[in-house]
């Protein structure tokens, strides 16, 4: 298993936990005390981040040789916290029974990415979970457009539209382990997404599952791929069917949900061993 369930998984999936979820999360703070930035979520008093996301996106255009070395100190340094990982739909449709109250709101990763702006319930992407959103008020900056409390049935319909309009299901953190909500998600649009992928941050780690293609029933339509936000599947021009790269594979699950075929189907990432330690 990935070392976030190692950390914080009690022997299961670590999201798959109560405890992560639970009233733990909501701390009242002393009077005149303020917030603590995201980017000192999960630090102890006095401590500092060794590297910074910012900090290392400059190195990268600035100081070529020094990437490497810096993009591991960063890492290193979410290694002893937490970070987001891939889910597919019906993990995250578990999450629905545990991660009680639940509100959908707008997508913060959208306005500032691609000024995109969900004014309205219908079209909030994000899911805030847990005892923290007993003190959403607090944050007016992130809700400014409020939120919408959904009971568990309504979410699980509401994460069934996100992954038909294909967006895969990232579950985030506080930064100590702490679940704070799904992102519905996409690559022009998502931070996590992008910051792994154009730049190597553990920001969203692999998912449990990889996808497995069956050829026999695979007819080689591509709706797979097109739904496919990691570059994993790819139409194998030599046998007129998708072909799936599990290197590359993040275990969102797009593919299988999308296929009309039921071709495509998650296997445990453990269970393969060139595959287990690649998270």
């Amino acid at each position: 298993m990935c070392w976030m369930c190692d950390k914080y998984g009690e022997g299961e999936l670590w999201y798959l936990n109560p405890k992560l979820y639970a009233r733990q999360m909501y701390r009242l703070r002393e009077p005149g005390q303020g917030p603590r930035s995201f980017g000192q979520l999960g630090l102890r008093e006095g401590d500092e981040r060794p590297m910074t996301l910012p900090e290392v996106i400059r190195i990268r255009n600035d100081e070529p040789e020094r990437y490497s070395e810096a993009l591991n100190l960063l890492n290193d340094d979410i290694r002893t916290h937490a970070t987001g990982q891939a889910i597919p739909l019906q993990d995250a449709i578990k999450i629905a029974e545990l991660g009680v109250p639940m509100a959908s709101m707008f997508c913060l990763c959208r306005k500032h990415m691609r000024a995109i702006e969900e004014r309205e319930e219908d079209e909030y992407s994000c899911l805030g979970t847990g005892s923290g959103m007993f003190k959403w008020e607090r944050w007016p900056e992130r809700y400014r457009g409020g939120v919408h409390f959904m009971p568990p049935n309504e979410v699980k319909e509401w994460l069934e539209k996100w992954n038909k309009r294909g967006f895969m299901h990232i579950i985030m953190t506080m930064g100590v382990g702490y679940i704070e909500g799904i992102c519905n998600c996409e690559y022009p649009d998502c931070d996590a997404i992008r910051h792994r992928l154009d730049y190597g941050v553990l920001s969203m780690l692999k998912g449990h599952y990889v996808a497995r293609v069956d050829y026999n029933k695979c007819n080689g339509c591509g709706i797979c791929i097109q739904r496919c936000q990691f570059g994993a599947a790819k139409f194998e021009v030599r046998m007129d069917k998708t072909n799936i790269d599990q290197y590359l594979c993040y275990g969102c699950g797009l593919c299988e949900t999308g296929c009309p075929r039921g071709a495509i189907t998650m296997v445990d990432r453990m269970s393969l061993p060139g595959l287990r330690e690649v998270w």
